[in-house]
């Protein structure tokens, strides 16, 4: 793999099409685990500048002052935190169903994933700017995109058969993690957005 802008983003787009082949080459980079973890601080940064950016483009509704979606720096690090927990899981979970992929190859899973997350989210924010309703369109769009790509990824990395039982595995996980999240955000007086949809 090389590591040019252009080439990069290329691979980004192949992810789409061919996400098994590109996870590959992707869990076969060897990064001491520091240099990966600076890698995912990074991504988890410039995820949240892109947030604080959309907030300032387009200020969220009244109705949710009090809310993460007020806040994209609180929303930052309650993603940043929960994509950490993704990390874990992904090794965990893959080993305690036979699986036999490395904890840096699941955290160059969730980089990689992040990557192209943001890519995603920086066509919504430019979408919004021309047609509201097509950014939205596509961020939904994203949302799917971004559980296809994870599937194949961690299938390919713990030598999973069958992605649609990762698939399965993923979403019953998200949910688990998403009421556990939803009652820590609530013991610490925090609320999310109704129906608020997040990259």
């Amino acid at each position: 793999m090389r590591f040019e802008a252009g080439y990069l983003f290329g691979m980004a787009l192949q992810t789409i099409p061919e996400p098994r082949k590109v996870a590959r080459e992707v869990l076969a980079l060897d990064f001491p685990r520091p240099v990966l973890w600076q890698a995912f601080a990074l991504f988890a940064v410039l995820s949240t500048l892109l947030g604080v950016i959309a907030t300032i483009l387009f200020p969220p509704d009244p109705q949710f002052a009090g809310t993460l979606m007020a806040d994209p720096l609180r929303l930052g690090v309650v993603e940043t935190s929960s994509l950490v927990m993704t990390v874990f899981l992904i090794y965990w979970m893959g080993h305690a169903f036979g699986g036999h992929g490395t904890f840096d190859q699941a955290l160059l899973t969730v980089i990689w994933l992040q990557y192209v997350a943001f890519l995603m989210q920086l066509a919504v924010v430019v979408l919004a700017l021309f047609s509201p309703a097509m950014a939205l369109l596509f961020n939904y769009a994203a949302i799917a995109v971004s559980f296809w790509i994870l599937s194949h990824f961690i299938a390919e990395m713990h030598g999973f058969r069958s992605t649609g039982l990762v698939f399965a595995t993923i979403v019953v996980t998200i949910i688990g993690v998403a009421v556990v999240v939803g009652l820590m955000l609530a013991m610490i007086g925090v609320t999310a957005a109704p129906g608020a949809i997040t990259g």
